[in-house]
Protein backbone atom coordinates (compact mmCIF):
# COMPACT_ATOMS: atom_id res chain seq x y z
CA UNK A 1 0.00 0.00 0.00
CA UNK A 2 3.01 2.29 -0.04
CA UNK A 3 2.62 4.71 -2.90
CA UNK A 4 4.55 4.61 -6.12
CA UNK A 5 6.67 7.61 -7.09
CA UNK A 6 4.55 10.34 -8.64
CA UNK A 7 5.22 13.00 -11.22
CA UNK A 8 6.16 16.43 -9.90
CA UNK A 9 3.19 18.69 -9.21
CA UNK A 10 2.75 22.36 -10.03
CA UNK A 11 3.81 24.88 -7.41
CA UNK A 12 0.47 26.67 -7.56
CA UNK A 13 -0.95 24.06 -5.21
CA UNK A 14 1.11 25.15 -2.22
CA UNK A 15 -1.17 25.87 0.74
CA UNK A 16 0.12 28.16 3.47
CA UNK A 17 -0.06 26.07 6.66
CA UNK A 18 0.43 28.99 9.06
CA UNK A 19 -3.13 29.00 10.34
CA UNK A 20 -3.18 25.23 10.71
CA UNK A 21 0.13 25.33 12.56
CA UNK A 22 -1.21 27.92 15.01
CA UNK A 23 -4.28 25.83 15.80
CA UNK A 24 -2.23 22.65 16.11
CA UNK A 25 0.24 24.31 18.45
CA UNK A 26 -2.57 25.72 20.56
CA UNK A 27 -4.16 22.33 21.11
CA UNK A 28 -0.78 20.71 21.76
CA UNK A 29 -0.06 23.29 24.47
CA UNK A 30 -3.49 22.55 25.92
CA UNK A 31 -2.45 18.89 25.92
CA UNK A 32 0.63 19.75 27.97
CA UNK A 33 -1.55 21.59 30.49
CA UNK A 34 -3.91 18.61 30.72
CA UNK A 35 -0.99 16.20 31.15
CA UNK A 36 0.54 18.28 33.94
CA UNK A 37 -2.82 18.45 35.68
CA UNK A 38 -3.21 14.69 35.41
CA UNK A 39 0.36 14.13 36.65
CA UNK A 40 -0.43 16.16 39.76
CA UNK A 41 -3.70 14.31 40.41
CA UNK A 42 -2.35 10.83 39.72
CA UNK A 43 0.87 11.52 41.60
CA UNK A 44 -1.09 12.66 44.63
CA UNK A 45 -3.28 9.58 44.44
CA UNK A 46 -0.30 7.27 44.09
CA UNK A 47 1.46 8.81 47.07
CA UNK A 48 -1.70 8.55 49.14
CA UNK A 49 -2.15 4.92 48.13
CA UNK A 50 -4.33 3.41 45.44
CA UNK A 51 -7.92 3.43 46.59
CA UNK A 52 -7.36 6.26 49.01
CA UNK A 53 -6.13 8.90 46.56
CA UNK A 54 -9.41 9.25 44.69
CA UNK A 55 -10.76 11.47 47.42
CA UNK A 56 -13.60 13.96 47.27
CA UNK A 57 -10.99 16.66 46.60
CA UNK A 58 -9.60 15.08 43.45
CA UNK A 59 -12.71 13.37 42.11
CA UNK A 60 -14.27 16.55 40.54
CA UNK A 61 -11.00 17.28 38.75
CA UNK A 62 -10.84 13.73 37.42
CA UNK A 63 -14.41 14.06 36.15
CA UNK A 64 -13.55 17.31 34.36
CA UNK A 65 -10.49 15.69 32.79
CA UNK A 66 -12.53 12.67 31.72
CA UNK A 67 -15.12 14.89 30.04
CA UNK A 68 -12.63 17.20 28.31
CA UNK A 69 -9.74 14.83 27.69
CA UNK A 70 -11.34 12.76 24.93
CA UNK A 71 -12.47 15.75 22.81
CA UNK A 72 -9.08 17.43 23.33
CA UNK A 73 -7.25 14.29 22.23
CA UNK A 74 -9.53 13.79 19.22
CA UNK A 75 -9.24 17.37 17.98
CA UNK A 76 -5.48 17.41 18.53
CA UNK A 77 -5.12 14.15 16.63
CA UNK A 78 -7.16 15.48 13.71
CA UNK A 79 -5.10 18.67 13.59
CA UNK A 80 -1.76 16.83 13.70
CA UNK A 81 -2.82 14.40 10.97
CA UNK A 82 -4.14 17.27 8.86
CA UNK A 83 -0.79 19.02 9.29
CA UNK A 84 1.08 15.86 8.19
CA UNK A 85 -1.11 15.65 5.08
CA UNK A 86 -0.58 19.33 4.32
CA UNK A 87 3.21 19.40 4.70
CA UNK A 88 3.62 16.23 2.64
CA UNK A 89 1.58 17.85 -0.13
CA UNK A 90 3.48 21.13 0.19
CA UNK A 91 6.85 19.38 -0.05
CA UNK A 92 5.77 18.15 -3.47
CA UNK A 93 4.68 21.63 -4.47
CA UNK A 94 8.11 22.93 -3.47
CA UNK A 95 9.74 20.54 -5.94
CA UNK A 96 10.29 17.25 -4.11
CA UNK A 97 9.87 14.42 -6.59
CA UNK A 98 9.60 10.64 -6.29
CA UNK A 99 8.44 10.72 -2.69
CA UNK A 100 7.39 7.24 -1.58
CA UNK A 101 4.53 8.31 0.68
CA UNK A 102 1.54 10.17 -0.71
CA UNK A 103 -0.17 12.72 1.54
CA UNK A 104 -2.97 10.22 2.12
CA UNK A 105 -0.70 7.37 3.13
CA UNK A 106 1.48 9.60 5.30
CA UNK A 107 -1.68 9.74 7.43
CA UNK A 108 -3.20 6.36 6.58
CA UNK A 109 -0.33 4.26 7.95
CA UNK A 110 -1.24 5.37 11.48
CA UNK A 111 -4.33 3.17 11.18
CA UNK A 112 -2.79 0.02 9.69
CA UNK A 113 -2.03 -2.64 12.36
CA UNK A 114 1.60 -3.72 12.71
CA UNK A 115 2.73 -1.27 10.02
CA UNK A 116 1.88 1.59 12.38
CA UNK A 117 5.04 0.72 14.31
CA UNK A 118 7.37 2.06 11.58
CA UNK A 119 5.58 3.38 8.48
CA UNK A 120 4.45 6.71 10.01
CA UNK A 121 8.00 7.33 11.17
CA UNK A 122 9.35 6.67 7.68
CA UNK A 123 6.76 9.04 6.22
CA UNK A 124 7.73 11.76 8.69
CA UNK A 125 11.45 11.39 7.96
CA UNK A 126 10.65 11.75 4.27
CA UNK A 127 8.68 14.93 4.98
CA UNK A 128 11.60 16.30 6.97
CA UNK A 129 14.13 15.60 4.22
CA UNK A 130 11.87 16.95 1.48
CA UNK A 131 11.16 20.09 3.50
CA UNK A 132 14.84 20.70 4.16
CA UNK A 133 15.95 20.30 0.54
CA UNK A 134 13.12 19.64 -1.93
CA UNK A 135 15.48 19.55 -4.90
CA UNK A 136 17.64 16.73 -3.49
CA UNK A 137 15.88 15.37 -0.43
CA UNK A 138 17.28 11.82 -0.47
CA UNK A 139 20.74 12.94 0.63
CA UNK A 140 19.49 14.97 3.59
CA UNK A 141 20.00 13.83 7.17
CA UNK A 142 17.19 13.53 9.69
CA UNK A 143 17.11 15.60 12.86
CA UNK A 144 17.53 13.72 16.19
CA UNK A 145 14.12 15.15 17.03
CA UNK A 146 12.42 12.53 14.87
CA UNK A 147 13.72 9.33 16.53
CA UNK A 148 13.05 10.93 19.91
CA UNK A 149 9.49 11.77 18.83
CA UNK A 150 8.86 8.22 17.68
CA UNK A 151 10.40 6.67 20.80
CA UNK A 152 8.26 8.87 23.04
CA UNK A 153 5.19 7.93 21.01
CA UNK A 154 5.75 4.16 20.98
CA UNK A 155 6.77 3.71 24.64
CA UNK A 156 3.64 5.21 26.26
CA UNK A 157 1.32 3.84 23.58
CA UNK A 158 2.54 0.24 23.69
CA UNK A 159 5.44 -0.35 26.08
CA UNK A 160 3.62 0.60 29.28
CA UNK A 161 0.58 -1.49 28.33
CA UNK A 162 2.85 -4.48 27.79
CA UNK A 163 4.38 -3.94 31.23
CA UNK A 164 0.91 -3.84 32.78
CA UNK A 165 -0.09 -7.05 31.01
CA UNK A 166 3.13 -9.00 31.50
CA UNK A 167 4.00 -8.00 35.07
CA UNK A 168 0.55 -7.36 36.48
CA UNK A 169 -0.60 -10.94 35.92
CA UNK A 170 1.63 -12.18 38.73
CA UNK A 171 0.46 -9.51 41.20
CA UNK A 172 -2.44 -9.60 43.57
CA UNK A 173 -5.28 -7.13 43.00
CA UNK A 174 -3.85 -4.36 45.20
CA UNK A 175 -0.36 -4.57 43.70
CA UNK A 176 -1.81 -4.73 40.18
CA UNK A 177 -3.74 -1.54 40.86
CA UNK A 178 -0.59 0.14 42.13
CA UNK A 179 1.32 -0.96 39.01
CA UNK A 180 -1.45 0.29 36.76
CA UNK A 181 -1.46 3.64 38.55
CA UNK A 182 2.33 3.91 38.28
CA UNK A 183 2.45 3.08 34.56
CA UNK A 184 -0.46 5.45 33.97
CA UNK A 185 1.45 8.23 35.72
CA UNK A 186 4.57 7.39 33.68
CA UNK A 187 2.52 7.67 30.51
CA UNK A 188 1.31 11.16 31.44
CA UNK A 189 4.86 12.21 32.34
CA UNK A 190 6.17 11.02 28.96
CA UNK A 191 3.38 12.90 27.19
CA UNK A 192 5.02 16.21 28.10
CA UNK A 193 8.38 15.67 26.30
CA UNK A 194 6.51 13.94 23.45
CA UNK A 195 4.41 17.03 22.83
CA UNK A 196 7.40 19.35 23.22
CA UNK A 197 9.41 17.37 20.63
CA UNK A 198 6.44 17.31 18.26
CA UNK A 199 6.07 21.08 18.65
CA UNK A 200 9.75 21.48 17.75
CA UNK A 201 9.30 19.28 14.64
CA UNK A 202 6.23 21.21 13.52
CA UNK A 203 8.04 24.51 13.99
CA UNK A 204 11.13 23.38 12.10
CA UNK A 205 9.22 21.89 9.16
CA UNK A 206 7.03 24.99 8.95
CA UNK A 207 10.06 27.27 8.94
CA UNK A 208 11.89 25.24 6.28
CA UNK A 209 8.88 25.05 3.98
CA UNK A 210 8.02 28.73 4.28
CA UNK A 211 11.64 29.72 3.55
CA UNK A 212 11.65 27.57 0.40
CA UNK A 213 8.26 28.98 -0.59
CA UNK A 214 9.49 32.56 -0.15
CA UNK A 215 12.47 31.86 -2.43
CA UNK A 216 10.20 30.14 -4.91
CA UNK A 217 7.86 33.12 -5.09
CA UNK A 218 10.77 35.55 -5.39
CA UNK A 219 12.30 33.62 -8.29
CA UNK A 220 8.92 33.19 -9.92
Amino acid sequence: MESHPEAPEQTGGFRDPTGLVKWTRGFLYAGIAAALWRIWLDGSALLAGVGEGASADTEPSLIVLALTGAPLLAITGILVLTWIHRVNQNARQLGATDMHFTPGWAVGWYFVPIAWFWKPYQAMTEIWRASRNPADWRGETVSPLLPWWWFLWIVPSWGLDIVDWAVGRSFDEADAETLEAATGLAGWILDVPLILVLLAIIGAVHRMQMEHRARQVTVG
